[in-house]
């Protein structure tokens, strides 16, 4: 379908290429989930630099294209308030800030890796990866757990550097922040950074509080068996041991059971 000037052309059109699931518009998408890929590597390594001039010259480039984007989903979905209710609307404009205002925000930077978390977490990205081979598998399931991690580290860093900077000798810089933090997640307790008021200690235990929380999660999924995926269609449960011809949780017959079951896959074509 060619574009024209039609209002209602262009947003069927751009409503196809985000949520379609043609040859055409899965290309778009893998063309876009490469660029997200680019903008958070950008993110990630602009923490560990010195900032030059050409770096306000990127964030601006980046501004660019998360506003250009963030106004095609809006027209393509015709409505601001479905257009509100999806996370990557919230990120994305949290990110925009972040590029936008750098001399209020700036150290409030770090808040752009919440974009590499609703990338991960995009039924879209499933579809687009790998040819969807991953979709509702468990690559995807130790992914999300993994970058759920990830993501969780980067942003306490920041938070760390934010709240607790220059209250410890050793505690300069993205990268002891980065230090103090993952010590503490896994509780080895070097004690070579330490914040001694009543904000630093609590926020040490919500870190090591959380560290177990998510590295549990991510051995749960490691080292579980590689379940199938049917949806029982009497309680919802959609994880199963390979050879299960019953619901694990309730007990009803699965879907398919007298053969091979069927992979039941959720596409949300209107998911971003």
């Amino acid at each position: 379908m060619a574009v024209t000037d039609d209002p209602k052309t262009l947003r069927s059109r751009l409503r196809e290429l985000y949520f379609g699931v043609t040859p055409e518009a899965l290309r778009f998408q893998g063309a876009m989930v490469a660029l997200d890929f680019l903008v958070i590597g950008f993110f990630v390594f602009s923490q560990f630099v010195p900032e030059g001039p050409l770096f306000l010259v990127i964030d601006y480039v980046i501004a660019a294209f998360v506003a250009v984007d963030l106004a095609a989903k809006l027209y393509a979905l015709g409505s601001v308030r479905r257009w509100m209710k999806y996370p990557t609307t919230w990120v994305d404009l949290v990110v925009l800030a972040t590029l936008l205002l750098p001399a209020l925000l700036h150290n409030w930077g770090f808040l752009r890796i919440l974009r590499l978390w609703t990338l991960v977490h995009r039924e879209r990205f499933w579809n687009v990866l790998g040819g969807g081979r991953w979709d509702d598998t468990y690559v995807e399931d130790l992914t999300k757990a993994v970058v759920n991690l990830v993501v969780f580290v980067f942003l306490a860093a920041g938070l760390a550097q934010v709240l607790f900077l220059g209250q410890h000798p050793k505690l300069n810089n993205f990268l002891d922040a980065i230090y103090f933090v993952v010590t503490a997640l896994t509780t080895t307790g070097f004690g070579d950074i330490t914040i001694d008021t009543a904000a630093g200690r609590l926020f040490s235990i919500v870190l090591m509080i959380s560290g177990i929380t998510l590295f549990f999660g991510i051995a749960q999924k490691a080292f579980s068996p590689n379940e199938k995926i049917v949806l029982c269609t009497s309680c919802g449960q959609d994880r199963h041991p390979p050879d299960a011809r019953f619901c694990k949780a309730c007990g009803a017959a699965l879907p398919g059971w007298a053969g091979r079951p069927p992979k039941v896959r959720r596409h949300h074509h209107h998911d971003q």
